[in-house]
């Protein structure tokens, strides 16, 4: 596990395990084998030079530390939280407007007109969570330019309304870093997708036509797999070690809950929101139908979801995206 505490000066690979990454695969091996074959390292290397030459994603990169920030305060008083949140006037004022909707509940008549009435009433670590989750969600549509950046910025909001309402059906003890960890679960495909977008369309050809999932793909053909990247660069961040932590992909779908930590519960949780915000949704409905069953059965023994529950968590979390488009600036035709 990564320690968040610690600088990450330089390209710290090893920082994540990524022992194996110097093994081709098979599939790498069979993968365009006239092409020159992308050493992960310069790879990453030119990633971070990016990140750090284009403006907006230099400003998510600067604005992240207030989200760090937030993340990191855990034994702080809800005084100096709030002195944080209040710090970005549009993120108090769209934090308010969600709080006083159905998107967390309607606690008041009256209505919740301070971040400090919105902690008491739903709690220090609600509010702190809501405002991280909110304010990484907003620079990831912000910085989002093309439709594909889009409708990945709404699965990942999707997947983090669904991966919280779970935590909560299950009464999870430390399940803070849920909402965030979720909402960052394929920041590394986001990222190539964004910086290297024919490295993305190799890796999506890769997934069609040797039928491997976007984990191996990536994998066979750079090198370091989407996941790997999504948090190396998070550790570059310094988010907490526990959030990076439970951005690691299942691998062992026969692992059952009872072996579990409560860290790779969130985990599981996060793979399970995860498979099914990535439904096609334009396909029939009972193609969709039959794909919710094999998902639910997947995670039966880990988490328990029923197939009629696990359309009620899509339905209820596409529902708030609706009724909050407004306040979250999405279109969603075009979503």
């Amino acid at each position: 596990m990564i320690d968040s505490a610690a600088p990450h000066a330089g390209i710290e690979l090893d920082v994540i395990d990524l022992s194996q990454s110097d093994r081709i695969s098979p599939a790498r091996k069979n993968f365009r084998q006239d092409s020159q074959e992308i050493d992960y390292k310069i790879f990453v290397k030119d990633i971070l030079k990016k990140i750090l030459t284009n403006d907006a994603f230099l400003s998510f990169s600067v604005q992240i530390r207030d989200v760090n920030k937030i993340l990191k305060m855990k034994y702080s008083s809800a005084n100096d939280i709030a002195g944080v949140i209040l710090k970005d006037v549009a993120l108090t004022t769209k934090l308010l407007k969600l709080v006083n909707s159905s998107f967390y509940g309607q606690f008041s008549n009256k209505g919740i007109s301070t971040i400090s009435e919105a902690m008491i009433i739903l709690g220090t670590e609600e509010i702190k969570l809501a405002a991280a989750n909110l304010k990484i969600y907003e620079l990831m549509q912000d910085i989002t330019n093309i439709k594909i950046l889009k409708k990945k910025t709404l699965k990942a909001l999707q997947r983090s309304i669904i991966a919280r309402q779970i935590a909560i059906d299950e009464n999870l003890k430390d399940a803070e870093t849920i909402q965030i960890s979720a909402m960052l679960y394929d920041f590394g495909e986001y990222l190539v997708a964004l910086f290297s977008p024919e490295v993305f369309i190799n890796i999506e050809i890769l997934v069609d036509e040797k039928n491997l999932s976007r984990e191996q793909a990536s994998k066979s053909v750079i090198g370091i797999s989407y996941s790997e990247l999504g948090r190396f660069v998070a550790s570059k961040w310094n988010l907490p070690s526990c959030v990076i932590y439970v951005m690691r992909p299942v691998t062992n779908p026969e692992m059952g809950k009872n072996t579990l930590s409560s860290e790779d519960v969130q985990r599981y949780i996060c793979s399970f929101s995860n498979e099914l915000c990535s439904l096609e949704s334009s396909r029939e409905g009972e193609y969709i139908g039959r794909e919710i069953v094999k998902i639910s059965a997947a995670y039966k023994n880990r988490l328990g979801i029923p197939a009629s529950k696990s359309v009620e968590l899509l339905k209820m979390s596409w529902n708030k995206i609706i009724k909050h488009a407004s306040i979250l600036k999405i279109d969603i035709k075009k979503g």
